[in-house]
């Protein structure tokens, strides 16, 4: 399944990204924000990379492409290094990244985004979305939504890409160009969440799992977030409120068969308490399934699984109505399960 993600530049920002090759998210003044770092931290090596330019009066928004990460590694810099090479803003999350088919042309917002195709399965919701809640500055793609994606740049470029390793951005064309050298800065030290940081919050939790994941052999929890993982998504945007799926992983079971977990989280500190989780669950499973809510293609009442992993101080602490009605949703979706963790990582399956 492809993979893929979205960064938000500007015409001042882009050249440096494609001369240093490189992506990053800004914390504002700030030199950490656990939710940016988790966002980065479910970015894994080879997974396909977009640039989006927000429009404005003069020039209209538009996305470019195409690029992939070099590597599994998020690093961090502080202080004035967040703002090297010549930025001018602090991005303190970094990703290395390398050319892949790279276009000189990017495709239209409104030919993206808003340009009705024939069926509406080839919207892309996720950025929708994110524009319709904004402004973050990592948003991972569906894997549909990177085929479209990139389908929609190919046409915009009738196929020619660039023959070149080393790129700019000219502001006048608006379009990529080839550069004649490559550059190198200091991109940091790599980042990390210790298991001392899941007493934090959610966000340190869901950063923490979202680090230890890998795909197509996961060895971290697989009887909880999935084995032969093809797709890792984080704060999934879920319908046009402000939902959002904690964590979501698609497994691959054999050549014609996936399973799509829902994954919800809860912390002693989480903002909703476990008693909500059924109510959101149950949401997710009726936006997900393709012949209710459809967003999810080959999202089906059997291969979508609700989970509800508790990090908890002991064992046996969650409700029994809420485990009643979380096993209730065997009605609408695959077999849901609820797991504890403590903060050694011991697990403990409730449902």
């Amino acid at each position: 399944m492809l993979r893929g993600h979205v960064f938000i530049v500007n015409e001042n920002t882009l050249p440096i990204h494609l001369e240093y090759m490189f992506v990053g998210t800004s914390a504002g003044g700030r030199d950490n924000n656990i939710s940016l770092l988790a966002d980065m931290l479910r970015i894994k090596e080879n997974d396909f990379i977009f640039f989006y330019i927000e429009g404005k009066e003069t020039k209209k928004g538009r996305f470019f492409g195409i690029f992939k990460a070099v590597d599994h590694t998020v690093y961090h810099l502080t202080g004035n290094e967040a703002t090297h090479p010549n930025l001018p803003v602090k991005l303190v999350y970094r990703k290395r990244i390398k050319p892949y088919k790279v276009y000189p042309k990017g495709v239209l917002e409104w030919v993206a985004l808003d340009k009705l195709p024939t069926y509406s399965k080839e919207l892309l919701w996720t950025l929708i979305y994110r524009k319709m809640k904004g402004q973050r500055g990592n948003t991972m793609l569906f894997p549909w939504e990177v085929e479209r994606l990139i389908s929609l740049i190919e046409n915009e470029n009738q196929g020619q890409c660039l023959t070149n390793n080393y790129f700019t951005f000219d502001a006048i064309s608006y379009e990529i160009k080839k550069y004649n050298r490559s550059l190198k800065h200091n991109i940091g030290n790599p980042a990390r969440v210790d298991i001392n940081d899941l007493k934090n919050s959610e966000t340190h939790f869901q950063a923490f799992i979202l680090q230890n994941l890998s795909l197509n052999k996961n060895s971290f929890l697989p009887q909880i977030f999935g084995k032969n993982l093809t797709w890792i998504g984080n704060e999934v945007f879920a319908g046009s409120g402000m939902q959002k799926i904690d964590i979501f992983t698609i497994e691959k079971i054999d050549e014609t068969s996936y399973l799509y977990r829902i994954i919800e989280l809860k912390h002693p500190k989480s903002s909703m308490n476990v008693n909500f989780a059924p109510a959101q669950l149950e949401y997710y499973v009726n936006w997900a399934r393709e012949d209710i809510g459809g967003h999810i293609l080959g999202g089906k009442k059997f291969n979508i699984k609700p989970v509800l992993v508790v990090l908890t101080r002991s064992f046996n602490t969650i409700p029994s109505n809420v485990i009643a009605d979380i096993k209730r949703l065997k009605s609408i979706s695959c077999t849901p399960e609820i797991y504890e963790i403590d903060f050694s990582l011991r697990v403990n399956k409730v449902l």
